[in-house]
């Protein structure tokens, strides 16, 4: 199932390890997950899926400094990459500051906390399935109004040979 996400042997195989431990970790009721006394398959791709969603994400949000090599050695960092890069975050975060204050809140508990939706809807009592389409909508907004910041970054990458 990994690998019908585009994932090569490697990281088909690091997904499957998160999936073990998140379904360990959050499935209290081992009914979830077995049908009968064979896996529940679907259940296995919506977690699979959803952690290759999450893992598809984070150049979006999250800026992975490049600590060098394990010699201590550091390159100059390349700064005209730096500042493409940090003006895409910043057009990012000022689309979501200009949602409606609902939407702006959900994305940001979501993006900035290492809940599930699930466990913000129970801590807010806000269904699952409102959640998940506020952040699906979020999600698209960006890629619409953040498409020029998106395009001029992935240019310097090219360019410059990555981060």
């Amino acid at each position: 199932m990994a690998k019908s996400f585009g994932c090569d042997e490697h990281s088909a195989q690091d997904l499957v390890q998160e999936m073990y431990l998140r379904l360990h970790k959050y499935v209290e009721n081992p009914e979830r997950v077995m049908h009968g006394d064979e896996i529940n398959t679907y259940f296995v791709f919506v977690v699979l899926r959803n952690l290759q969603y999450t893992k598809s994400r984070a150049p979006y949000f999250e800026y992975l400094e490049d600590l060098g090599d394990l010699d201590g050695s550091y390159e100059d960092p390349d700064l005209e990459s730096e500042e493409v890069f940090d003006t895409l975050i910043d057009s990012l975060w000022d689309e979501v500051e200009e949602w409606h204050w609902y939407d702006t809140k959900l994305f940001k508990i979501y993006h900035n906390s290492n809940m599930t939706i699930k466990k913000i809807s129970e801590e807010t009592k806000i269904s699952e399935r409102s959640i998940w389409n506020t952040l699906d909508n979020g999600r698209k907004k960006i890629q619409i109004n953040c498409r020029k910041e998106y395009e001029a970054w992935k240019a310097q990458e090219r360019k410059s040979g990555g981060w």
